[in-house]
């Protein structure tokens, strides 16, 4: 694996939690945003009469332009820096957010989801970048998963809060409220901008770490070609549409395979997400003292892939099911800050945001590809694979890990 040369600025502890909390602030309302579109579907269909389809395709709209902007942003990210992408992002995605409120046409609307997915798309290259450059090597995995949890943070508080401000007050004013709150984030991160470093912005060095060369854009695509970063990425791919599955469609397949309440199987959901973020707390702390992060993924995907085909094939009395979930949530917990690792050994200096970029593209198809496949299997009445073809995706996920893979040498 290439060990990497960097230039941190955070070099106190003290100075490395203000960083992380700037970024994650930021982290958190992005993930908040994503899912506030979807939120919005009743309200917009009560108040403008949209159809399903033109609501569907508001939401896809929203991520397709995240998923197509996060590359040539990652690329930016190494060409130009992080800063400046990481305030303008978040700017142009609360703007965009606060914006529908008064929006008065469908075309409007769609305007607004393209420019918020635009913003959206700067978050994890720009993120990345900074941290890569800005932690100290002995805790970078704690601060991955930090960031991780974070956005999950977003993610949970988002339904909530938006269901609550919207009953409170309506749901123009709830959007206008979270708007400003990622207006004074970005202000907050602009003013506090000097201590986010990263190889563009690094100006000394520090005692024993050496700056990190500016690569051209060209050389930095030419390294996601290589086999390494290809690996990596049908790693993020497949493994994404596993732990997608299970978020996507394990309430529905335990009720139609096993008779489960919808009460029971949402307990066993929540029980997985709760874990999950537990998991990824103590995967930082894990991916900070072993080297073999690997290892580490493979021995959770293969427990999972085990757990997975054991949930699928026999009616396990409720309690057991719960804690199996829960199981299952702490290892593809322990796996992300470890997948980050594996990333930031590939990768040469000077492209973090690249190589960042592409992996979160690789998640994002995942995430598309998964309700396609698991839908054309349910509708096919084979109900009773879905958590086998979950195992399945685990299991390729852990062979992508076995293959071969060298450091990528800068070109």
């Amino acid at each position: 694996m290439a060990q990497l040369s960097q230039t941190h600025i955070g070099e106190t502890l003290g100075g490395e939690i203000k960083i992380l909390g700037l970024i994650g602030t930021g982290h958190f309302m992005s993930h908040f945003y994503y899912l506030t579109l979807p939120l919005l579907i009743a309200f917009l269909a009560a108040d403008f009469g949209f159809s399903p389809a033109q609501l569907g395709f508001f939401i896809a709209t929203f991520a397709i332009a995240a998923a197509a902007a996060q590359l040539p942003v990652g690329v930016l990210v190494d060409a130009i820096g992080a800063r400046a992408l990481l305030v303008g992002g978040l700017s142009l995605e609360a703007f965009s957010i606060g914006g529908m409120a008064f929006a008065n046409s469908y075309p409007v609307l769609i305007t607004l989801a393209v420019t918020a997915g635009l913003g959206h798309s700067v978050f994890h290259p720009a993120d990345y970048a900074i941290m890569n450059s800005s932690i100290e090597e002995s805790r970078i995995g704690r601060a991955f998963s930090i960031h991780t949890v974070s956005g999950t943070a977003g993610s949970a508080l988002a339904p909530i809060l938006i269901a609550y401000l919207a009953a409170l007050w309506h749901w123009k004013l709830a959007l206008i409220t979270v708007a400003a709150f990622g207006l004074l984030t970005a202000v907050a991160v602009a003013s506090q901008a000097h201590i986010l470093q990263d190889h563009v912005s690094a100006k000394k060095p520090s005692k024993n770490l050496k700056r990190r060369p500016i690569r051209s854009a060209k050389a930095n695509l030419r390294i996601l070609m290589t086999p390494s970063v290809l690996i990596l990425f049908a790693f993020f791919l497949i493994t994404t549409m596993a732990t997608s599955g299970i978020q996507s469609f394990a309430i529905f397949t335990l009720a139609e395979l096993h008779n489960v309440s919808n009460t029971n199987a949402s307990s066993a959901l929540t029980a997985f997400l709760l874990a999950s973020a537990v998991g990824v707390i103590a995967g930082g702390w894990v991916a900070d003292k072993t080297p073999r992060h690997d290892l580490v993924a493979s021995v959770a995907f293969l427990v999972t892939a085990a757990a997975l085909i054991l949930i699928g094939e026999v009616k396990l009395p409720v309690i057991l099911l719960i804690a199996l979930f829960a199981g299952i949530g702490i290892l593809q917990g322990l796996v992300k800050p470890a997948r980050d690792m594996m990333v930031r050994s590939a990768m040469p200096p000077g492209t973090a945001g690249t190589i960042f970029a592409f992996m979160s593209t690789g998640r994002l198809i995942g995430s598309a590809l998964t309700p396609i496949i698991v839908g054309l299997l349910i509708a096919n009445g084979m109900t009773d694979k879905v958590f086998a073809l979950l195992a399945v995706f685990s299991v390729v996920g852990l062979a992508t890990l076995l293959m071969p893979r060298k450091s990528v040498t800068p070109s």
